[in-house]
């Protein structure tokens, strides 16, 4: 039985660590997901990139922050990150009704390197789904809502980000097999967010690994 309090000891990253900067769409649930990978190896930098209170939390909006943030300017000589060589930057995405917003963002992250974009449709819960289960179809499975009512319906007590991250390989592995996609169109119970953990799970695996043998 996994334990609900934090299985690892914090480490810092190192100087050489690899830098991922992920720009989340939701206030909460992705912030509190992913900072679970924070601090568990020093060859990884982890920086999540929520939206504040009033950010405009669309594709536009999130391209915009991520700018600023990340590259100089006349007006900002100094952003906040330093991109070097094979760090990465991720938007997390809902498909929502954003509509040709989403394209725009993918041919903006083309322009740069190391820029991608992990869409879920329709929602970030399809993500945390397959934490648990292979794909299931349910009725009007194309709306948000219902993937939260789905999920806390078929996990006790809904997804805890403070334990329930630990399974995320097994998550890679269902929404891997699962995923279709053509001209960046994906099917409705898909999820993008396998990508990015695919980018940073290899330099955490062993702790977590070692943590679900010991506790499981």
């Amino acid at each position: 039985m996994l334990l609900k309090s934090r299985l690892f000891e914090r480490v810092e990253p190192s100087r050489n660590a690899k830098l991922i900067i992920i720009y989340c769409e939701g206030k909460k649930r992705e912030d509190h997901y992913f900072n679970y990978f924070s601090e568990i190896s020093s060859q990884i930098r982890l920086e999540i990139e929520p939206p504040a209170h009033h950010d405009d939390t669309s594709p536009t909006g999130l391209l915009a922050k991520a700018t600023n943030q990340l590259i100089p300017s006349r007006d900002n000589l100094t952003p906040k990150y330093e991109i070097l060589e094979g760090d990465e930057v991720w938007f997390v995405i809902d498909t929502d009704s954003w509509g040709g917003k989403i394209d725009e963002l993918r041919k903006c992250c083309d322009e740069h390197i190391n820029w991608n974009v992990a869409q879920s449709n329709p929602c970030f819960e399809v993500w945390l789904y397959y934490h648990f289960y292979e794909f299931e179809e349910f009725d009007k499975m194309d709306i948000s809502k219902n993937w939260k009512i789905f999920l806390n319906d078929k996990v006790a007590g809904g997804f805890d980000s403070r334990k329930h991250p630990i399974l995320i390989s097994t998550a890679i592995n269902n929404a891997k097999n699962k995923f279709i996609a053509e001209n960046n169109q994906m099917n409705i119970g898909c999820t993008e967010v396998f990508k990015l953990s695919n980018s940073f799970y290899p330099l955490v695996s062993n702790k977590i690994e070692g943590a679900l043998e010991t506790y499981s």
